[in-house]
Order: structure tokens, then sequence, then C-alpha cells
């Protein structure tokens, strides 16, 4: 029920998404996005400062909510919050000190691109890296599911601003998001508590979350890496092209994204109650099955609908459709990846790091074959779906020696 309730949720949320970039694409010219989009790279990189706080949050809240320690919660809560608004205080300092830089060289469009990211990633680090997080238990995920679809509205409805001031408009839009998002994520907050420094209780978050941490920023820098070598071989151009790749395989990837979501706290939840880690697994076979059936038949209608719309409707992203109907197989193979989740839980992330870095090596490897000939925008599309099948590979292996080692159950 909370997979539909979320799932539906973000497919509402996608469609409005998907309409919104394409009339945000139609009224930017690529330099323009790509210029936009880069500067907002920084977000990509920025919760490094976190640590794995949050992360630690992440696992330990739904685990405790298993064992019926709601105070233990509450206070994990507090604590987080502290640090997310803490670090996410000096972080916006620290980018409207560029803003203002820009602003005294008379870089009007870069000052109001830095100042649009030092907001912006306040709400990154309290928004999404710790009132999100705590939408973890039962009963959450349709409150969750309907604020992406208010933000994705609103986004929308931002388009108008795009029309009228083209790169400010960019950066209005994304400050109305932002701040809808981070609103209604608060209004809602399940756990109602004061930020409250304790440093016992972030030194038991670093020390749950920090392997969390470091495995999954990886595997979050895979994607930022990604764009950054775009930036890099196509420059700021090939990056706005680019935007059509990412919001094509970020339409379907909600699907898989959903059932992540929601699977990740109940099976935190199950071990805190039973310990057991095979029928862990076992509840994460189905809706994984149910997800790929799903998602097949939206890959081959979307790879048949990109060239009619894009030539229809943004002519001038027409180079991007080869690349973005690659880009449309990676989220098929990520619908057999939440069950992967085991490795948070069970705190055996060594396994998972070794699975990431193999499939960020074959991606890059992969990237620089494809690009011995010249530099064309379908070969990071190939090369990331080909990293990804590595990965789940070797995660898949990984999970193997997890069960192999996990204490049998009377």
């Amino acid at each position: 029920m909370q997979v539909t309730a979320l799932a539906g949720g973000n497919v509402v949320a996608s469609g409005l998404r998907m309409v919104g970039g394409f009339l945000t694409a139609r009224a930017t010219q690529p330099a323009v996005l790509g210029l936009f989009n880069g500067l907002g790279l920084v977000q990509g990189y920025a919760p490094f400062l976190l640590l794995g706080i949050t992360n630690g949050l992440n696992r330990e809240l739904p685990y405790y909510v298993g064992k019926g320690d709601h105070a233990r919660v509450r206070e994990l809560a507090a604590a987080a919050q502290a640090w997310a608004v803490l670090l996410g205080g000096l972080a916006a300092v620290a980018l409207l000190g560029v803003a203002v830089w820009q602003l005294m060289l008379r870089q009007w469009a870069l000052a109001a691109g830095w100042a649009t990211n030092a907001i912006t990633v306040f709400f990154l680090f309290y928004g999404t890296n710790y009132l999100q997080v705590t939408y973890r238990t039962r009963g959450d995920f349709a409150r969750l599911a309907f604020v992406n679809v208010v933000q994705n509205t609103v986004l929308l409805a931002g388009v108008a601003l795009v029309w009228w001031l083209a790169f400010y408009g960019l950066c209005l839009r994304a400050l109305l998001g932002g701040i809808i998002q981070v609103s209604l994520l608060w209004y809602w907050r399940p756990v109602k508590v004061l930020p409250a420094w304790n440093l016992g209780h972030l030194r038991h978050l670093l020390k749950i979350g920090a392997p969390i941490f470091a495995v999954g920023m990886t595997y979050a820098y895979w994607t930022t890496l990604d764009a950054t070598l775009v930036l890099h071989y196509l420059g700021t151009r090939g990056l706005g092209l680019y935007a059509l790749v990412l919001m094509s395989g970020a339409t379907l990837q909600l699907l898989p994204d959903a059932l992540g979501q929601v699977l990740y706290p109940q099976m935190a939840e199950q071990f805190g109650r039973t310990g057991d880690v095979r029928a862990m697994v076992k509840s994460a076979v189905r809706p994984m099955a149910f997800s790929l059936l799903a998602m097949a038949p939206l890959v081959a209608v979307g790879w048949w609908l990109l060239p009619r719309v894009v030539n229809l409707l943004l002519p001038k992203y027409a180079e991007a459709i080869p690349a973005a109907q690659w880009a449309l197989l990676t989220p098929a193979v990520a619908c057999l990846a939440p069950v992967n989740n085991v490795y948070n839980v069970v705190r055996r992330q060594d396994l998972y790091a070794v699975a990431t870095v193999l499939g960020m090596a074959s991606y890059y490897g992969c990237l620089r074959w494809l690009l011995r000939g010249g530099s064309e925008l379908v070969a990071f599309s190939q090369a990331m779906l080909v990293g990804r099948v590595i990965f789940l590979m070797a995660s898949y292996t990984g999970l193997a020696i997890v069960l192999r080692q996990a204490k049998p159950q009377p």
C-alpha cells in the first residue's frame, strides 16, 4: 500500500516534472540551461559535509520504531536536526560569499546563480537530508508523495518565470520549488522536535551512518561525476543538452526510487523485530519483479516517443535524442537494486562499497573507450548503463555472501 501511495504520487509528480522540464528546455538555450545546471553541481558535492549523521538517522529511526523505543527516536532526530541546520547554514554562508564576490566583479548572472544555490543548499541540508529522512515510518508515504506533487506543480507554473526572465527565471523557479517543498515537509514532519545538540547521540549516528554515508555518497557522486565529465568534455552547451537525458532517465527512475524508499525502512523495522536477514531479502523479491515488469513497456514506449516529441517540441535538443533513449534503460536495471538496502540494515557496507567502485570503474573505462573517436553525448548514457549492470552483478555477489554468513533463524 505504501509503495502504491508513493509510486502513484510520484507518477503524477513525474508527469508534472516532465512537462515542466520540456517547457523549461523550450524556453532556454542549451548554453543558458547548462550554465545554471553547472553552478548547481555544487549541490551534488555539498552533502559530503554531513559526514553520515543523517544517514545514521535514516537507518536508526525505523530500527528503533521497530523496537518500540520512541523516546530514542526523538532524541536522535533532535541531534541530527541540529547538525543539519548547522552545516546547511555554514554552506549557505560560504556560497553567499561567492555570490557577493561575483557581484563585486559585476557578473550579474553568476551572482544570481550562486545566491540561488546559497539558499537552496540550505533547503538541501535541512529539507532533503533531514526532514525527508524522518518520513520513513508507516503512514508517512502518502504525505511525502503529496509534497512531491505540489512541489512539481509549482515548478511547472514557474516555467512562466523562465520564459520571462531566462536565466534569472531559472533561479526564481528553483527558489519557489525549494520553499514549497521545505514548508510542506516541515508542516507535516512526523517527528516534531526542536534541534538539540548532543555529542553522544551525534557520535552514535556517526558510527552507524559514516559507513553508509561513505558508500552512499560514492554512489551519489557517480551521477554528479557523470554530469561533471559532460561539462568537461562538451562544455556548458553539452551539459544543457544533457538535461534532456537526465530528465528522461529521472522520469522512469521514480519507480525504483519509490520502491527503495519504501522498502528500506520496512526492512530496517523488520530486522529490528526479528533479526532475520533471509526474510528481509525475500520481502524485496516480489516488489522488484513487479516493478521490472511495469518498467518494460514504459521503456519501449519512451524509446519510440522521444524522437517524435523532441523533434516536435524541442528541436534545439534533437542532438540529445540517442543519449536520452539509452538513458531509459538504466532505470530498468535499477528495478533490481532496492534489495541492496540489506547492506545498510545489516551494516555490511564494505561489500556494497566494492560493488560501487567496480561499477564506477567500469563506467569510466567504458566512457573513455567510447570517447576515443570523439566526444558524443550518447557515450555517457551507454557507459552509465554498462557501469550500472556491472554494479548490480557485483552487489548480488556480495548479497550471496551476506546470506551465507547470516545466522539461521529458529
